[in-house]
Order: structure tokens, then sequence, then C-alpha cells
């Protein structure tokens, strides 16, 4: 693990009981579970350590779990497991069980935006972003509770960075399209929610504009 930068073993536990209060304790975003630990010699136990976790919390870590054989892995899939891999152990297995706990963490966080000045961080949580706006050489975030949070980013680099709901449809402009409750294509114009804010948009983007109201109908109840 030595040459994977991005991780840090936070502690090592003999068996179950000792894994489940070091896991409780450091709260790891990913576990090793040898699954043939002492105490795991039955079909009904041999996952007792995540079922524990459930009792304590809603968000586990992930788990990849090591075995002798696939015996035990269809209850691994049942458990959510992240990754179930027969030993003895190769590196260019391990190297893509990570990959893929490196992808799914992406997935599962890119709801928040950090914003770094110097030693200033703000955190935004994209869900609460309507638009985004470019103001020279800075970028507006404008929120549903009409904050604004302003960043020494591009817009192109907010396009590039964003979830993919997050559209552009002008030079000056990158909407969220989960908060669109109009589009006017006469005036040009995407209305957002909350706000009520009409935001313009280009006919240089007019086809990005065209695919989130297609998305957006096909999501709705159409009556002409």
């Amino acid at each position: 693990m030595e040459s994977y930068e991005h991780f840090a073993c936070v502690g090592i536990a003999h068996e179950e009981q000792a894994g489940l209060d070091l896991i409780l304790e450091r709260t790891p975003a990913l576990v090793f579970l040898n699954i043939e630990m002492p105490g795991t010699q039955t079909e009904k136990t041999i996952y007792y350590l995540i079922n524990e976790l459930r009792k304590y919390g809603d968000t586990l870590p992930e788990f990849i779990v090591f075995a002798q054989s696939d015996q035990y892995a269809l209850e691994g899939i049942r458990n959510d497991v992240l990754d179930y891999i027969i030993k003895p152990l190769h590196k260019n297995m391990l190297r893509r069980a990570l990959m893929r706990f490196q992808k799914r963490v992406t997935q599962q966080h890119n709801n928040t935006l950090c914003l770094k000045s110097y030693g200033d961080y703000k955190f935004v949580n994209t869900n609460e972003v309507l638009y985004l706006k470019a103001d020279n050489n800075t970028t507006d975030i404008i929120k549903a509770n009409g904050t604004t949070v302003s960043a020494f980013k591009s817009l192109k680099y907010f396009q590039e960075s964003l979830p993919k709901h997050f559209i552009r449809i002008h030079n000056s402009y990158i909407v969220n399209s989960n908060h669109i409750s109009r589009i006017h294509f006469g005036k040009s114009k995407c209305t957002m929610k909350h706000a009520n804010v009409a935001v313009p948009f280009s006919k240089s983007y007019r086809d990005n504009v065209e695919s989130i109201k297609n998305n957006l109908a096909q999501q709705s109840v159409v009556i002409v």
C-alpha cells in the first residue's frame, strides 16, 4: 500500500470485536476484511462485522473482502461489499479494487464544492446552487437562498468539474438543470425555481437548452 499515496492505514485489528471498535473509533472510508479471521467460521456469522456496523450508523465504510475461496462471495454481494478477492493477493487485483473505490467515492462526493483561496476554505453543496455567472476573472455562484459565493476560477473550470446536470447555456452562465422551472425559447431565458430568476441563453448553446428541455419533459406529464 505504500505506493498508493492517497491512502493511509489508520489501524489493524486481528479479531472482529476489536475491528468493530476500531472502525467506530476512527471511521475509515475503506476496510480490508479477511473474512476468515478467527470467530467467523459459519456462513451465518461470516459478515457479522458489517451487520453490527449497521446498528450504529447509516454510513458504512466500503469493504474489500479477502478469502481463500468464493464460498462467501454471494453473501458478500448481498452485503454490498466493494470487492471480493480470492487469495493469494495479486497487486493488479488490488489496484483494480482501489480504482473502483476511488471512482465510487468521487461519485458520492461530487455534490460538494471546496473553494480554496489561500487559507480560506468555502464548502458549497451543489444541490443548493441555482446557477453560475462569469464575472471577469472570477465566477459568482448563486444559491437558492439568495446568497452568492465568489470563486477565483473560470466558468470553463466549473464546466469541467461540476456534475453533468450543470449545463452551460451562455458564455457567461452555467445552470443547475434540476432547478429550472421554465424555458422560454421566444425570450431565450431559463427561469430558476425558488428565486424566480431568469437566466439568458444564447443561440450557440441552444442545443444544450434543447437537451435540458427533453430531459425534463421525459420526467414530466406533458400537457399540450
